[in-house]
């Protein structure tokens, strides 16, 4: 196949941010990993929303994702991916004050822009479940039905005890879809491979993994190419495709790491752990990538 690159400049909440949207046309051969591993499963087009979530900033974040789903529908997109915690920021200090549940009233608002765009959406969001919170993320289907949650099971705990609980690896699901299988996980959740190998050994080709990587600026370009390796490391063991959507900038409020900022470069990885796209460093940015159908 020939790829085609096309560069836009889209207008987020005052912000212009680029968008790139990468198209595979036939003329040339898949390269062979396309056609050998992984499940058979139709190609779709993902959209990676790579935004500056304000920590405890709930409607201003519901406007940068509504703003995201606009330009991805322009764009024809059949999924937007959005970044960890994308309602309150993961770091937020009052997580277990201000959570709500699933549903709820961000998830709400997702459900409303699947549905009135017809795309898939997935997101990081607090959840508050009883006298439990839980960084949780959820998968929105284009009608605007939630079929799939996961809790994130990699906490940090020595960083985010007061403010979330942990999830069970034990829960890790995956969804069949109109794309095929898929499955969720967050973040640290893949530092340990065994936990997007379980989505694998579920039968699943896609993984969705929102992520929030963050760093003392000094140290912002090194931990964005860490990010980039764990992706791309993430997908070569598993043999899945994986969309990593880091949030960017996004300057930590309090607690241990207050002022540290995300660095972005989210990305689309293959299952040879090749990276297809990668979003812009240290900058808003919303890229669009064609997952070409597998055998």
């Amino acid at each position: 196949m020939n790829t085609s690159m096309t560069c836009l400049l889209v207008n987020i909440s005052g912000i212009v941010i680029s968008m790139t949207v990468v198209s595979l046309r036939a003329g040339a051969a898949e390269p062979e990993v396309n056609r050998t591993l992984g499940h058979p499963h139709p190609g779709l087009r993902v959209a990676l929303a790579q935004l500056s979530i304000e920590d405890g900033n709930l409607d201003h974040n519901m406007r940068l994702a509504e703003k995201a789903a606009r330009q991805a529908a322009r764009q024809k997109a059949d999924f937007l991916n959005l970044p960890e915690a994308a309602d309150w920021g993961w770091l937020y200090q009052h997580a277990r004050r201000d959570a709500l549940p699933i549903p709820g009233k961000y998830t709400d608002c997702l459900a409303a822009l699947a549905k009135r765009h017809k795309m898939w959406v997935s997101a990081g969001c607090l959840e508050k479940d009883g006298d439990k919170v839980y960084n949780s993320a959820v998968i929105i289907d284009r009608t605007g039905r939630i079929v799939l949650k996961h809790r994130k099971i990699d906490t940090l705990p020595w960083l985010t005890q007061q403010l979330y609980d942990r999830g069970n690896p034990e829960d890790i699901k995956t969804v069949d879809t109109e794309f095929g299988r898929i499955g969720l996980t967050i973040c640290a959740d893949n530092f340990n491979l065994k936990n997007p190998q379980r989505v694998a050994d579920q039968g699943a080709w896609l993984l969705i993994a929102p992520h929030g990587f963050a760093a003392e600026e000094s140290k912002l370009e090194q931990n964005s190419r860490d990010y980039q390796a764990h992706i791309k490391k993430v997908a070569g063991t598993t043999r899945l495709w994986v969309v990593g959507t880091d949030a960017v900038l996004s300057p930590v409020q309090g607690g241990a790491w207050k002022g540290w900022l995300h660095s972005g470069c989210s990305l689309v990885a293959r299952p040879d752990g090749s990276p297809a796209i990668v979003a812009k460093f240290k900058q808003p940015d919303l890229i669009v990538f064609d997952i070409p159908a597998g055998e």
